[in-house]
């Protein structure tokens, strides 16, 4: 395949023909190796590509905008168990660890599924969550709350939803359950704390049969015309309004839950005996306790 190259002009276009304008809040995906090369004599070209597209979206969405970047890291599931909101890395790719080094940027606390913003909402929906990642207040829910906040996905394809677990969660799917994990959150605002805390989660039961695909909600999005797009280089960029998407995919999701998920469904008693991941009573009662708290009072109000 011949690679195709590109200069910051080629964004710039791409985003103004794909109706990113004054205003805007887009929750930007990347994989910028798909998209080709950029015509630069930078030797550093994943940086070059990201300025490109970070002062692109900037210019177009203006001061009153916001632009949103996963930077999840799953810190409460490795060994360590410690997420430092300013310094742990993110597991998403080049660009959400150039977009975290950048100046006035808000980092939510989550330490599994963190979000990382710029912007004058960006305070509002990623500070003082509760301790969930999918549950009541999580940033994924504060999202629906934006009028204008648009999903745009470089080099990613159709196969890329952001909310896909909240979705899952929202739905009670049969292949995920809530599990409480434990670890320590660093914060740095003046002093340097280290806070210990629980966290719910929302795991899937290890199965070959339960590993996310989004493709399928994806290509009847694109069917029922709700994505636009646009070709640059050797990629596509594609951009779908985050509320519409997410009310149709929790329509159809409704009749069948496991569209989320390579599948077919199975019987939820395979999947706890064949995995081990059952939760006892007492794990219940404190899931239960947490989400019930988090609708009042909880720690990481202080965050």
């Amino acid at each position: 395949m011949n690679i195709a190259t590109y200069d910051k002009s080629d964004i710039l276009k791409a985003f103004q023909k794909l109706n990113i304008t004054t205003g805007d809040s887009v929750f930007l995906s990347t994989s910028l190796g798909m998209l080709g090369r950029p015509k630069t004599k930078n030797k550093n070209l994943l940086l070059t590509s990201s300025n490109w597209i970070l002062e692109s979206l900037i210019e177009l969405i203006g001061k009153k905008g916001n632009i949103f970047v996963p930077t999840y890291s799953y810190s409460f599931g490795k060994k360590r168990k410690v997420f430092h909101i300013k310094s742990t890395d993110s597991t998403t790719g080049y660009f959400s660890n150039f977009f975290l080094k950048k100046k006035n940027i808000i980092r939510s606390h989550d330490p599994m599924v963190s979000i990382a913003g710029y912007g004058p909402d960006a305070r509002n929906i990623l500070l003082k969550i509760s301790n969930s990642s999918f549950g009541y207040n999580c940033a994924f829910e504060r999202f629906l709350k934006l009028k204008k906040l648009k999903c745009c996905h470089i080099g990613l394809g159709i196969n890329w939803m952001p909310f896909i677990h909240y979705l899952e969660w929202k739905n009670n799917v049969p292949f995920r359950f809530k599990k409480i994990l434990s670890g320590y959150i660093i914060k740095e605002r003046g002093k340097k704390r280290k806070i210990k805390t629980k966290w719910i989660y929302h795991a899937r039961y290890l199965r070959k049969e339960t590993h996310t695909d989004g493709y399928k909600i994806g290509k009847l999005a694109l069917k029922n015309k709700l994505y636009n797009y646009c070709k640059i280089a050797n990629s596509i960029i594609y951009v779908i309004n985050y509320k519409g998407f997410f009310r149709f995919a929790k329509k159809i999701t409704k009749k069948n839950k496991w569209l989320t998920v390579v599948g077919p469904a199975l019987q939820q008693k395979i999947m706890k005996v064949e995995t081990d991941a059952r939760i006892d009573s007492e794990n219940s009662k404190t899931i239960n306790k947490l989400l019930d708290n988090a609708k009042t009072d909880i720690s990481f109000n202080q965050l």
